[in-house]
């Protein structure tokens, strides 16, 4: 068959575009292939060509990997639709569980992961990785990111598991995508086209300046009202708005909503009605960013931020694809993200928050960003629009963000922490088991390729490996290097050495250990981080609470105090952690420390974690006193509750307020609940879920 003509009849095409057309010239049948090209280019449609032919011509697998499980996802749903019943084609989709090597997934034809997922499935030896006709990089960009270095081995290993397999990499545009390409032993499709022409311009007094120098004038007052209301009201077009941080993007969507509100009609309102009403159902209890998100999605704004939850970015994402939400401010996580495009794009500061101050971004970021305006179908063109200070500011902005190159992709393998992770997977996993094959590895890393001489990156693993035997993590003489079974299992949790070194030492140590030392233990580690921040005004009763709770820590406070610059905010996300097994409210919790559901609950799924992944280590080294109280503390992890309460939260509808609603009515064990009548159990929780509670006990109603 002509997988060709099957793409573009799903698609809805009649024909490919230039940058498709000159990615097909390549020998992409039986190479391996790299094809960068600027945001919303149409570079998917080469993925879909490419995993059809493995799949179908071929008979090979293919996988599909990228940065974001959001985005796994996305594509997961989108090609399934497209592919799978037409022709037959299994998918899957797997972002979750370190832990396994997920045989099931051998059934499929495609598998949709992250970079993450797909190393840990290396790490557990997934035999039918073998049988991979294709592997789909998408993002390979992010090889500059802080998850580069794991696709990097990652793509090493595979490639060496499975010489046959070829490699699509889909790239944005970058100045070396030939130095990626040659190490990818790729055919390079390199291609400036976008289907939506891309305006870029600087809006300052009154006017956009674009990069042609052609200028746009606009009603005076307030930048991004101007732009924004010249966006929805004139053009009659929906606007995406890159703030620098949450409480900016919540800020901004709150003044530009009476700008929205006035652009919808009666049966927008009324599905927007629908949609706000389903964000205030998430959670069990709404928070006031809940209460704060639904009123202004019911006057056609939103803003979307890591601090919400899944569900409820899924609601503002769909909403404004259909053209009900009129504009969101978001952080610029959604540039990466999900594809949401607008017609235009406002960024109005080009600087950002971090260790060192304020610090602005790189030009590849800021090309993300822009990269989202022009909706395809709907737009004729994009506009992109940065706000600058003054006239100077202005030219300095066009010259070099609009005009400017993006900046070069650089392994980020020599970095210190992220080399011990992955030295030990390799030594685990086989790749590596003496100094010629480490350096036979490292050879074919994007490292090698760019930095050639070797020997910086040998001086940190020397030190790496004196490191993880000095922790009982591999055994080493002159002939070989081998992981201990405790180094295996390290690796196969997909924990930072570091982590699991801390672990073990406070497992095995002789201290008494209470829920905060539990806590902590998790709080303190790599995989934990960012740490909540806190208030100086707050900083000197943390010390002294500190100072109390120092002997239940499992590390010496009094030196830490003086070494370790993150403790007293690692301290603080220990006790955002007890509040919450302790069933203080959500809005409560929200509150104290300064942060929203969204954060919580990742940092809950990380807490998950490293909780299992400390009951594993504790059943390896048969520290059995630990075994009962962190599965107990994993509980309440998960339901935020007390010990009490952790029955009547194994049943489904029932979370931490109605099981506190239901112990306070005496009714506190499955039991119990059982025996009570539906009509009693209505009046505790209401008719709807009791009846849903009596059901799912398959009982009677």
């Amino acid at each position: 068959m002509d997988v060709k003509k099957a793409v573009l009849k799903a698609n809805g095409f009649d024909s490919f575009n230039p940058m498709q057309s000159q990615a097909l010239k390549k020998n992409w049948e039986e190479k391996n292939l790299v094809v960068a090209a600027p945001t919303a280019s149409g570079k998917t449609i080469m993925a879909e060509i490419g995993a059809l032919h493995s799949i179908l011509q071929n008979k090979r697998k293919v996988i599909y990997t990228c940065p974001l499980r959001a985005l796994a996802s996305e594509h997961y749903d989108d090609w399934k639709k497209k592919y799978s019943k037409q022709f037959g084609i299994r998918m899957a989709v797997s972002t979750g569980d370190f832990d396994s090597s997920s045989k099931y997934l051998s059934r499929y034809d495609i598998v949709f992961t992250t970079y993450e997922k797909l190393d840990s499935l290396i790490r557990h030896r997934a035999d039918w990785l073998s049988s991979v006709g294709l592997l789909i990089i998408d993002e390979v960009h992010e090889l500059d990111s802080g998850r580069g270095a794991t696709l990097e081995v990652t793509a090493c290993k595979l490639r060496r598991m499975n010489p046959k397999m070829r490699t699509l990499a889909l790239s944005a545009t970058i100045p070396n995508a030939e130095e990626l390409s040659d190490w990818l032993e790729a055919e390079l499709a390199k291609s400036n086209y976008r289907p939506i022409p891309l305006r870029e311009g600087v809006y300052f007094n009154d006017e956009i300046k674009y990069a042609n120098r052609k200028t746009e004038s606009l009603g005076d007052g307030n930048p991004v009202e101007a732009i924004v209301d010249d966006t929805l009201h004139k053009k009659k077009k929906q606007a995406l708005i890159f703030a620098n941080t949450r409480r900016n993007a919540e800020g901004m969507a709150k003044k530009l909503s009476t700008l929205s509100e006035k652009s919808l009609d009666s049966k927008e309102k009324l599905a927007l009605e629908k949609d706000a009403k389903k964000i205030l159902s998430i959670l069990e209890s709404p928070t006031e960013q809940c209460k704060k998100l639904a009123d202004l999605v019911k006057h056609g704004a939103a803003f979307h931020h890591a601090g919400l939850v899944q569900k409820q970015r899924g609601i503002v994402e769909e909403a404004f694809r259909e053209n009900r939400v009129k504009l969101i401010s978001a952080t610029p996580t959604l540039a990466a993200g999900v594809n949401l495009p607008a017609h235009t794009v406002v960024i109005p500061s080009l600087y950002r928050f971090e260790a060192a101050g304020m610090t602005r971004i790189p030009v590849r970021e800021y090309k993300q960003m822009v990269g989202r305006a022009g909706r395809p179908k709907y737009d004729k063109e994009g506009r992109g629009i940065v706000i600058a200070k003054n006239d100077l500011e202005a030219e300095e902005i066009l010259e070099h963000y609009v005009d400017g190159d993006m900046e070069d992709i650089t392994s980020k393998l020599g970095i210190e922490p992220i080399l011990r992770m992955h030295l030990l997977s390799l030594i685990a996993s086989h790749f590596v088991f003496d100094l010629d094959s480490m350096e036979q590895f490292f050879g074919c890393t994007l490292y090698a390729k760019q930095y050639g001489d070797l020997a910086e990156l040998f001086e940190k693993v020397q030190s790496i490996l004196e490191e993880l035997e000095e922790w009982k993590f591999i055994e080493s003489d002159e002939k070989k290097i081998v992981a201990t079974p405790l180094g295996k299992r390290v690796s196969e949790l997909y924990l930072d050495p570091f982590t699991a070194h801390q672990m073990v030492e406070a497992m095995q140590s002789k201290r008494k250990f209470s829920e905060l030392t539990y806590l902590f233990l998790f709080t303190q580690s790599s995989e934990f981080r960012p740490w909540l921040g806190v208030p100086k005004k707050k900083e000197p009763e943390l010390w002294e609470q500190l100072q109390l709770d120092g002997k239940l820590l499992p590390v010496d406070v009094e030196r830490e105090m003086y070494f370790d610059l993150n403790l007293l905010r690692k301290f603080q996300s220990s006790l955002l952690l007890q509040s919450w097994v302790r069933e203080t409210s959500e809005q409560e919790v929200m509150k104290e420390y300064n942060t929203q559901p969204g954060i919580l609950h990742s940092k809950l799924r990380i807490c998950d974690w490293l909780a299992y992944a400390s009951l594993e280590l504790a059943r390896l080294l048969k520290e059995d006193k630990h075994i009962a109280p962190i599965s107990k503390l994993r509980k309440r992890l998960k339901y935020g509750v007390k010990e009490e309460l952790l029955n009547l939260c194994e049943v489904r509808y029932i979370g931490r307020v109605r099981a506190r609603r239901l112990w306070r009515a005496k009714i506190k064990s499955v039991a119990q609940l059982k025996k009570t009548d539906a009509k009693d159990l209505g009046r505790i929780l209401g008719p709807g879920t009791a009846s849903q509670i009596k059901q799912q006990l398959s009982q009677k109603v």
